[in-house]
């Protein structure tokens, strides 16, 4: 069993932990994080720590690429880079008082044609022996008109689970493409679909709406109100314990990492759904993003209770 983790817009993270922060003053950090970065490193370092082999793939380039490259190494990563011309991108996390973040994403240069088509072919070679990929973040700039399908494709070869996490008109080509799955925020599925999703009922509405486009499953993240899922099975949907925040950021990454590796180890939807919501609240109590602690991580999981909100017999 194993997961391909895809980031198309790999970057450094740098996290900077500033008790008290907010614009317009002057600070010092209490602490400095430089990590390898993007959604779909998270995805992979969460799903390590739930015990899921998993294989990290992503454009890199430039001095941030190598450095980028180096930090995974580090810290256990196992890792198949495609690289490219231009730098990679650096994201700066700052994390002040009670867990608040802000976050500031580079957008990093524009990638060519050729760049593109290389890590189109390194992701279908990666994805040979896989169970499943996650496709996670934004995508760099410039990206070939039909990319984004393409990319789905050359993971989905052989019939293998495509998730993807993205936003904006990279998930509107993604829906397009008809991916296995799609995890995704209520403001990001309201963006794409043109509609407000601000309620439990909105999510699972949204959902429907997905799947109807050719998805196979969908699920919303919707903060403190927990998420939902829909299959070709039925509806749930999960509420979120309470716990102490240190920072969100990367939780919705794992997330993905839950849900995906709940998936893959044969749990049926609801078991799968407790994995997702256990490991991404898990996330909140730590600081970094998808560096989860095994022991939060079971204890929130005992805590996670799923309801039921519909079941349809599947001929």
């Amino acid at each position: 069993m194993k997961i391909l983790c895809v980031t198309p817009n790999v970057s450094i993270d740098r996290t900077l932990t500033v008790p008290g922060f907010f614009a317009g003053h002057v600070f010092r950090t209490d602490r400095v994080a430089v990590s390898c970065g993007g959604k779909g490193i998270n995805v992979a370092r969460a799903l390590g720590t739930l015990g899921v082999p998993a294989t990290c793939i992503g454009l890199v380039g430039g001095h941030n690429g190598h450095l980028a490259a180096e930090s995974a190494v580090a810290e256990g990563l196992d890792t198949a880079w495609s690289w490219r011309n231009g730098e990679s991108r650096i994201t700066t996390i700052v994390v002040g008082s009670g867990g608040q973040a802000t976050v500031l994403n580079e957008t990093g240069v524009p990638v060519s044609a050729a760049d593109w088509a290389k890590f189109e072919a390194d992701v279908a070679a990666a994805a040979n022996g896989c169970d499943a990929v996650c496709l996670s973040g934004s995508f760099p700039l410039a990206v070939p008109p039909g990319g984004v399908g393409r990319l789905i494709a050359a993971a989905a070869a052989g019939r293998r689970p495509v998730w993807v996490d993205t936003s904006g008109a990279a998930l509107a080509d993604a829906l397009d493409a008809g991916p296995g799955g799609i995890k995704v925020n209520g403001i990001e599925a309201g963006e794409v679909l043109g509609r407000d999703v601000t309620t439990i009922d909105d999510a699972v509405a949204a959902a429907e709406e997905i799947r109807r486009r050719g998805v196979g499953t969908a699920s919303l993240t919707m903060g403190e109100a927990g998420a939902v899922l829909v299959t070709r099975d039925g509806a749930w949907r999960v509420r979120v314990p309470a716990v102490p925040v240190t920072s969100a950021v990367g939780s919705g990454d794992t997330f993905l990492a839950g849900l995906v590796g709940g998936f893959a180890r044969a749990m049926a939807p609801v078991d799968a759904l407790r994995w997702g919501t256990a490991a991404g609240t898990a996330n909140a109590m730590t600081a970094g993003a998808g560096r989860i602690d095994r022991g939060d991580f079971a204890r929130v999981l005992a805590a996670t209770e799923v309801d039921v909100l519909y079941e349809r017999e599947v001929l």
